[in-house]
């Protein structure tokens, strides 16, 4: 029997979802199929629980175990084997193989019924590295303000830990930006808000883990990160050199530009 793996962060799950075969087969199999989701985002799992097959998915939340294990010091293969052995599969019959050109759609209870909005996603796992700066965060606000879309904020508090207890993860308020045109969404599911990015005409957000899904659907995307960011360079970045997308170090972001950017596309 095969085995689908779902890992890491919410960004990683969405790359294995569009790069791997792994999500095709959950929409293909008409027999039981377990499904380990192991993700320090509790929210993950969400992507499954509403998928259109899910009556043939055989559901592992395993979050738990992934900080377990992530925390022993395991990595790679070696996470992949034991979170299999806790579930009492067999390593060996991961879905394997590249998505072979299927994009991926998903299923929510809570869909937005909107198109041609931009989607805004200004907090990040670490709360005080990748999330805008309370003045970028304005600065970026007051831009959206000025468009003539609906703009929609994505917010998700949840508390977690990183190395030596310390907290990574914890509240995301953004209520202060509702009114107008910005509708502040904070508990919207993760297939919805999948749903959202592909139906938008631009994402702005930090580095996070959306505007993987933005750029893998190939939408106008401005992103901000820090000057000490490791990431550029990886796989994770790989829409930055594209034409549709605005990057820029949080001290460099300029409004001007980004108004106009947003209104080019």
């Amino acid at each position: 029997m095969s085995v689908a793996l779902f890992t890491a962060g919410l960004g990683d799950i969405i790359r294995t979802c569009y790069l791997t075969a792994s999500y095709r087969v959950l929409t293909e199999t008409s027999t039981p199929l377990p499904v380990i989701v192991a993700s320090h985002n509790p929210f993950s799992i969400e992507i499954f629980r509403h998928h259109r097959n899910a009556k043939n998915l055989v559901l592992y939340d395993l979050g738990h175990k992934y900080q377990e294990f992530l925390a022993a010091g395991l990595r790679g293969p070696d996470i992949s084997r034991a979170l299999c052995e806790f579930a009492g599969q067999d390593y060996e019959t991961l879905i394997r193989g590249k998505a072979e050109g299927h994009i991926p759609s998903f299923n929510a209870p809570d869909d937005v019924d909107s198109r041609g909005h931009i989607v805004f996603q200004p907090f990040a796992g670490n709360g005080t590295y990748r999330s805008l700066p309370p003045a970028l965060l304005e600065m970026t606000a007051a831009v959206l303000r000025r468009l003539p879309w609906p703009v929609f904020v994505i917010t998700r508090s949840y508390p977690r830990l990183g190395e030596r207890s310390k907290t990574i993860h914890a509240n995301e308020d953004a209520s202060a930006l509702a009114g107008g045109n910005i509708t502040v969404l904070d508990n919207l599911t993760v297939p919805a808000t999948l749903n959202l990015i592909k139906n938008c005409r631009a994402y702005v957000g930090s580095w996070s883990s959306l505007q993987q899904a933005a750029w893998f659907e190939n939408k106008p995307v401005v992103v901000f990160y820090p000057h000490d960011f490791a990431i550029r360079g990886t796989g994770y970045a790989f829409g930055m050199d594209r034409e549709n997308t605005l990057e820029r170090v949080f001290p460099k972001a300029d409004a001007a530009e980004l108004e106009a950017f947003l209104r080019r596309w």
